[in-house]
């Protein structure tokens, strides 16, 4: 009932203001301000504001109380502004810049007499950080930044860092200690979310960026803005603006260039140990300008970047060759291989000295059309194509390794190709319909087409090949996770608000439409997959039809016609928002607002699994894969101020309270439509007596002919019935002041609470069934794994590996408190300092399979209670520092020196267990108990290496007693269990550095300049070889490993591995400095042609 009233109301609403439109994410600056002289409130002055560089004039009157609004203005500028009235004089001012959401105030009293010019009097208020429309905690990002620091990968990511609250991980940007899945991603309005969740940002799995750079005009990044039209996000709101063309064409053509030799070949101990040989090579160009000066503009941009790596560093042995990079595969060997294959029609490509390659396309046009002085028109098409190749998963691989390395090779054709692509359409109407109206309508659709493509080309099943240890020798075939592994994702929005300015009032009404429709395709081992002890057991089974095999694994279509069940999800989204910005004084305004957004989600797949629907899970909990959650409206209040005390533009003090909704990854709803045992079948055989091998990966397909109705071994995921989407309370309060010396010093704290965060239970777990161990770690062990994990499954009785639920929990918290300071010159340069201190606590820190969610998670007790922990994205301590500086000399050389330098804590870890020691079905998500003394916990030998282990119970516990005193956090945490998430990497300094060099000229009234560009990353590096070195943990997943329990005393036991078994070193230290590119510094060089 709730979701057909708010039907009916968005669609009336439509209806009476399809008209009046204002953009939901803001790509615009507005002024407002009031026109007075001696007596009062001037009514009827006219206000024009003119773009210089454009011509884009803005023009409107006063209204009955002298009150004046020019909304939706190009950012930048400079604006020349004119306030006039009959009988006064003319006034002109100037306004160089405005940035993006900045709401500038110009208050003009104006003289009777005409011939009296000093009798004029300007109020301005211009800056970004002092402005009436800034409440909560927000950073911008300028185009003078975005064009001078240094950047490596040329993403966003490299500028969003200037955030104070910012953090980075596992490649994508979170905020205040926010999983990076609550951000919401904005170019010009359109969304530019991966909306699926299979990767952080778009392009991420290919490593590229789907615009360039050098398109961009500025960057909002929004953690609490307290403008009720912005949603979507339970981290942070980042939106981005891109250039628009001007009366004057201008241009860039640019290339930039890195390779191995631009990289420290020493590691931080002094040895020699170069990376391997890469190249990246960089192609961009931009061109903007007239097409009808004042009226039509366009602006194109365009990069194309390539990248080679190689395949592996390493060689097969040849004969009795030995060295570093030299595996112990023999290439006499692998060569024989290959011949069979392509006996039997299979080419599996090389194992040695191939390329993995990288590519990215990207274009960008725009479209601004000043239609006349109250409509503007502006129409954008982004186009993105990108590709890389990718070694094999080590998923399922003998000793969970399956690539490159001195035990084996692999053979190019177990590797695969991922594709992302892009085309995102949006366009935006501003209009201003009188002096108290103001409208803008966005409408948009992205197409994203994300799949994957094997290196071997036709369909074969993949083939591991054993050491006589057990690890890899080589592997070829089907990657397992390549076949139909596509995701095609469409969105569509459209926003539409109306703005209403009534005396002291800006209202605002509004509607906004998400829509979100995906495709995807997931089948592990979908054209099968064998396992062979050994080189000459797989010649024996293919060539003699031995069912000799150590594993067997497909993955099968059950569907009526075989055909492949694409996961089909719809999600939609509508939101309906009324807000009331009030100038309650020229020193105070107040920002209330209240929006209420209703959540649809949907599947085409409405299967049902009676079966399934006649058991009962845990606690008696029913599941039916055929029911999605119900719709449901959230509410979403928010209250904003800011005061401009003694109204002097010197001290400032703004916050807010309020609901922010997000969206969940949409994979997390996908996993209901490919989990729900109607759909796939599937083998897995440890040594089968019947699968000889064979090049037929149809050979074994549902070879008992399973259906829907007799289905008998699956797994499943669901989504509760009133699942809610996420959404968290956050408040913020901030103080911002002028200091001596032109500095702006800000103290801003904030705090999140979850309402509606999620984590996953496996209700296919009996938590009921279980005892304590006996000992000081007394955790619940379970007499099961699996509910219904029957040894002889029937479809009444299946076995299921999991069943997981995916469920809301109001656990949850993050809170962060910033001190910066910053300084901005005169051409837009600057200098900014900050430190951020942030705790932040979760259940669950986000993923993409259902499975792996609930798997992750590390636990001391249940592992399907909503326990909170230290968050993955949690950075506690974190300072920055950044600097631009140019110097021009001689009219034509300019030098520009720009700086970024970070200092903040390391990556986060979680002591656990090596096995299953609560009985969970789980290996590695343990937590470990800490011992007190010797006397709590029980010690072996190690067994699961090659080398007999002689130390004596004693001796263990000597050398993890020490390991324990040097480790500050396990010594804490002493009769206590560690935590997740609960061990923090060494504090790490990095400074990047760019030096710009320009020789410019003006030929014809245009300036023709060439910029040579020198970035430095990690440069404190090339000072002193042990600076910028991150650390990484020696050992905390499985510092310890279950070896059962003892059978005199009941109580579990451990074995304590060594470091390295082979020398058998002992560990003795947490941390050991990292060697990989990041631990040196690297360098780009860059060319740049501009013209303006």
């Amino acid at each position: 009932m709730k979701r057909n009233l708010l039907l009916i109301l968005f669609t009336a609403f439509l209806m009476l203001s399809g008209q009046f439109v204002r953009a939901q994410n803001e790509t615009t600056a507005s002024i407002n301000g009031t026109v007075t002289d001696a007596q009062g409130p001037i009514v009827g002055a006219s206000v024009i504001a003119v773009h210089e560089p454009s011509g884009t004039k803005y023009a409107t009157s006063t209204r009955s109380d002298g009150r004046y609004n020019l909304p939706a203005m190009r950012i930048g500028g400079p604006y020349s502004i004119t306030v006039s009235f009959v009988g006064y004089k003319s006034n002109t001012d100037r306004v160089e810049k405005l940035a993006l959401s900045q709401n500038s105030t110009l208050n003009v009293k104006l003289s009777e007499d005409a011939n009296n010019l000093s009798e004029v009097t300007v109020t301005a208020t211009q800056s970004k950080v002092f402005n009436s429309g800034r409440t909560g905690a927000a950073q911008n990002i300028s185009r003078t930044a975005i064009q001078n620091l240094p950047t490596l990968n040329r993403s966003f990511t490299d500028f969003v860092k200037l955030t104070p609250q910012f953090s980075v991980q596992f490649g994508s940007p979170s905020f205040a200690g926010r999983s990076n899945v609550g951000n919401n991603f904005t170019v010009d309005g359109a969304l530019f979310n991966n909306a699926f969740g299979l990767q952080g940002t778009i392009g991420s799995q290919t490593g590229s960026q789907p615009i360039n750079m050098d398109a961009f005009e500025e960057i909002n990044v929004n953690i609490a803005p307290y403008d009720i039209r912005q949603s979507g996000f339970t981290g942070a709101a980042i939106n981005a603006v891109t250039k628009s063309g001007t009366n004057e064409f201008q241009g860039t053509l640019n290339t930039y260039f890195r390779n191995q030799d631009l990289v420290n070949d020493y590691n931080y101990a002094g040895l020699k140990a170069p990376v391997t040989n890469f190249s990246l090579k960089g192609y961009g160009l931009t061109l903007g300008g007239p097409i009808i000066k004042n009226k039509l503009f366009f602006f194109l941009s365009g990069e194309l970047e390539r990248r080679t790596d190689p395949g592996t560093g390493f060689v097969a042995s040849r004969g009795s060759s030995t060295g570093p990079n030299v595996s112990q595969v023999k290439a006499e060997d692998l060569d024989a291989l290959t011949g069979f294959l392509q006996g039997l029609g299979y080419n599996p490509g090389p194992y040695q000295n191939y390329a993995l390659n990288t590519r990215s396309d990207k274009l960008s046009a725009k479209v601004d059309y000043n239609i006349d002085d109250k409509n503007t028109l502006s129409l954008k098409y982004f186009y993105f194509r990108s590709y890389k190749d990718i070694l094999p998963s080590n998923s399922g691989a003998p000793a969970n390794n399956r690539q490159p390395s001195r035990q084996g090779l692999p053979f190019q054709s177990a590797g695969y190709g991922i594709n992302n692509n892009m085309d995102n359409l949006n366009l935006e109407f501003r209009t201003r319909v009188n002096n108290k109206i103001s409208n803008q309508l966005t409408v948009g659709f992205n197409n994203m087409n994300d799949f994957r493509e094997s290196k071997g080309g036709k369909p074969f099943p993949l083939v591991d090949i054993m050491n006589s240890d057990g690890t890899s020798s080589t592997a070829f075939g089907y990657e397992p996770f390549t076949a139909f592994n596509t995701l095609k994702t469409k969105v569509y929005q459209v926003t539409d608000n109306l703005n209403i300015y009534a005396g002291r009032h800006e209202i605002t009404l509004g509607f906004n439409y998400e829509g979100y429709r995906t495709l995807n395709g997931f089948a592990p081992n979908y054209y099968g997959a064998y396992s062979f002890k050994s080189l000459d057991d797989f010649y024996n089974s293919a060539k003699n039809g031995v069912s000799n095999a150590t594993n067997y694994n497909i993955q099968y279509s059950v569907m009526p016609d075989g055909s492949f069940p694409y996961a089909k999800t719809q999600s939609n989204i509508y939101g309906l928002y009324v807000q009331d910005a009030f100038t309650i004084s020229d020193q105070f305004k107040l920002t209330a607002g209240l929006r209420a957004d209703l959540t649809d989600i949907s599947s085409s797949s409405t299967l049902r699994n009676e079966n399934v629907e006649n058991l009962s899970f845990v606690n008696g909990e029913k599941i039916d894969v055929s029911k999605y959650p119900k719709a449901s409206i959230l509410w979403s209040p928010r209250l904003g101020f800011n005061w401009n005390v003694n109204n002097e533009g010197k001290t400032q003090v703004r916050g807010g309270t309020g609901l922010f909704t997000g969206r969940p990854p949409l994979v997390w709803i996908s996993n209901q439509s490919s989990n729900n045992g109607v759909q796939f079948g599937s083998e897995s055989i440890k040594t089968p007596t019947n699968r000889p091998f064979t090049p037929d990966v149809d050979a074994y397909r549902n070879v008992n002919k399973s259906t829907a109705a007799n289905n008998t071994a699956y797994s499943l995921a669901v989504t509760q019935p009133n699942f809610k989407f996420m959404q968290v309370w956050r408040s913020n309060l901030a103080i911002d002041q002028k200091l001596p010396g032109g500095l702006n010093g800000t103290l801003e704290a904030l705090y999140s609470k979850d309402l509606n965060s999620v984590y996953f239970r496996n209700v296919n777990l009996n938590t009921n069934d279980s005892k304590p161990l006996v000992g000081a770690d007394n955790r619940p062990v379970y007499g099961s794994s699996r509910m219904y994990g029957e040894n002889a499954p029937t479809p009444a009785k299946p076995n299921i590996s999991e069943a997981i639920v995916m469920t809301n929990t109001n656990k949850g918290y993050s809170f962060s408190l910033t001190g910066t300071l910053s300084k901005e010159f005169k051409g837009g340069f600057f200098a900014t300092a900050g430190y951020t201190y942030t705790d932040s606590r979760s259940v669950n820190d986000g993923g993409t399979i259902a499975q792996s969610m609930w798997r992750d998670r590390q636990v001391s007790g249940d592992p399907n209670s909503d326990a909170m922990s230290y968050s993955t994205y949690m950075v506690k301590s974190r300072f920055i520092a950044s600097l631009v500086y140019r110097k021009e000399y001689i009219n034509h050389l300019g030098t520009t020196i720009s700086m970024f330098y970070q200092l903040q804590d390391g990556f986060r870890y979680s002591y656990t267990y090596a096995d299953d020691l609560n009985n969970d079905g789980l290996k590695g998500n343990d937590l470990i108990y800490v011992p007190r003394d010797k006397s709590e916990i029980l010690l072996v030998p190690e067994t699961t290496t090659k080398i007999t282990d002689l130390r004596t119970p004693a001796q263990i516990w000597s050398q993890l007693d020490s390991y324990i005193n040097q480790d500050s956090y396990l010594n804490k945490r002493r009769g206590k269990y560690a935590e997740r998430n609960g061990l923090v990497g060494n504090m790490v300094g990095t400074l990047d550095l760019r030096i710009a060099q320009d020789l410019f000229t003006s030929i014809s009234s245009k300036k023709h300049s060439l910029q040579i560009t020198f970035d430095v990353f990690n440069f404190g590096n090339l000072l002193n070889k042990t600076w910028g070195v991150p650390k990484f943990a020696n050992r905390a997943n499985g510092i310890l490993n279950y070896r059962g329990i003892d059978a005199e005393t009941g109580k579990p036991t451990f074995s304590f591995p060594y470091l390295d078994a082979t020398s058998t070193s002992p560990m003795v230290s947490t941390f050991s400095n990292s060697i990989d590119e990041t631990a040196r510094w690297r360098m780009q060089f860059g060319i740049k042609y501009r013209f303006n």
